[in-house]
């Protein structure tokens, strides 16, 4: 990443701020589901030494924790990066002192990218035409054995653009192919369970970001074909580092939230690139500047879209305060109502003899049992309150129907001079008690619900 500002004349740069929005079914994981962390590996490719840092260093570190392989392929060595400490400025490209095309800077950022890669826990790291992200047959088309940083400037929007001397070397001078071959070749020899990358943007639209970001998804496509006789590699998840949050951004999003050690580890491998980026004193102040100045915040919360593959998320299958129509609410409470009251009456006379004088009315306990439970089920299910009630109207009209539909109906006896009259009174009676206190309970846990939902 590049950000000198030296001209004050020229536009303010701007980047983008990382884990602004997080959507509720985000994926928290970069890997599979259903794949452990403990041994998965995970291929980063980016662009130049500290992108990895500063867009995806909290990530890095806790799949690094979690027991994942992870390996790290830089496009370049950031040959064109603009050098913050005084006794480096002669690395740098334009600057008195340097005699080269900035090999002495990327030589330099090695050494820097190999100590931010141990802060990480990354396990290891190549840079393009070196193996195993080499394809002999593709080649680099410059004639040497590396890609040079493109270099950049900033436009009027305060977004990077092409910088006006691009080296033929460059990133971004070579064909896409040449430089995804490159890169299908490393995912071939990985097999890796997951692929990170810049999205379409770049991020703040650096040349050599959106150039990787696209040669990166070629090659998960070429990579599917075997090449230089090693077997083909479908690569499950291919993640884009989101910049800018948008709305209308549907790809599946996945989150990384990191843990205080994690996002310690990213700003101990943020100090490693001395040459790129300066830090407060302050250990516990997350902010870090490039050398334009402009001020950013160590972010420990990272997001990606899901730029290829297949991602099952989990969704709600029903939002949780949707009701059901009322006809379907309809259905459920009459098929509720119709049964408690054909079985309550058909039970609710049975009755247990203990000692001469006591009895226990079991039949009647389990009709109304049976009644309470199809009135709170039809209320809950439907999220209706008349749902909940009507159960209790169709088994007392069953009940009355079956009392007095017919004279001497033997299913349910109405009198106070036997206990099995009595117990028929008591089904009458308990009806209504049931259904007003189902009513009471399924309205209780709706207005609980809400208020819980309502709060999340």
């Amino acid at each position: 990443m590049q950000g000198v500002q030296r001209d004050p004349s020229r536009s303010t740069p701007s980047y983008p701020e990382q884990g602004t929005a997080v959507l509720p079914d985000a994926a928290r994981s970069l890997l599979p589901p259903g794949v452990s962390p403990v041994g998965a590996r995970v291929l980063y490719v980016h662009a130049h030494p500290d992108d990895e840092t500063i867009v995806t260093g909290a990530s890095l570190a806790q799949l690094a924790r979690e027991g994942a392989q992870l390996s790290l392929l830089t496009m370049t060595r950031g040959e064109r990066g603009e050098v913050i400490p005084e006794r480096l400025r002669h690395l740098e490209v334009g600057q008195p002192g340097c005699t080269d095309d900035g090999t002495a800077l990327g030589d330099y950022r090695v050494g820097e990218l190999a100590s931010a890669c141990a802060a990480l826990g990354v396990g290891e790291q190549f840079f393009a035409g070196q193996a195993p992200a080499v394809d002999p047959a593709a080649g680099l088309s410059s004639g040497r054995d590396r890609y040079l940083d493109s270099g950049m400037s900033w436009g009027a929007d305060g977004r990077a653009q092409a910088a006006p001397d691009v080296s033929p070397a460059a990133l971004t001078a070579a064909p896409l192919d040449e430089a995804a071959a490159h890169i299908a070749a490393a995912i071939r020899a990985i097999r890796p369970a997951a692929v990170v990358t810049y999205d379409d943007d770049g991020g703040y639209g650096h040349p050599d970001h959106v150039y990787t970001g696209r040669a990166a998804l070629r090659a998960v496509e070429l990579a599917h074909d075997p090449g230089a006789g090693g077997d083909g590699w479908t690569v499950p998840l291919t993640w884009a580092i989101e910049g800018e949050f948008s709305a209308g951004d549907s790809r599946p999003q996945a989150v990384v939230e990191s843990s205080p050690a994690d996002l310690a580890a990213k700003r101990v491998a943020l100090e490693a690139h001395e040459t790129q980026v300066t830090l407060p004193i302050d250990p516990q102040d997350l902010r870090f500047a490039l050398s334009n100045g402009v001020s950013q915040r160590i972010s420990g919360v990272e997001t990606f879209r899901l730029a290829a593959g297949t991602l099952e998320t989990k969704r709600p299958a029903r939002d949780p305060l949707e009701r059901s129509s009322p006809g379907v609410s309809l259905v459920v409470a009459v098929v509720g109502g119709l049964l408690a009251g054909v079985l309550g009456t058909g039970v609710h006379g049975n009755i247990w003899r203990v000692l001469p004088g006591l009895t226990i009315p079991w039949g009647l306990v389990l009709a109304l049992a049976l009644l309470v439970s199809m009135s709170i089920w039809s209320g809950t299910t439907t999220r209706r309150m008349w749902a909940a009630a009507l159960p209790g109207v169709l088994a007392y009209a069953v009940a009355f129907v079956l009392a007095f539909g017919r004279p001497g109906s033997p299913l349910i006896v109405l009198s106070t001079d036997s206990a099995i009259g009595v117990v028929g009174l008591g089904w009458f009676g308990g009806i209504l008690l049931a259904t007003l206190f189902s009513v009471v309970v399924v309205g209780r846990w709706w207005r609980r619900r809400r208020v819980h939902l309502s709060d999340r």
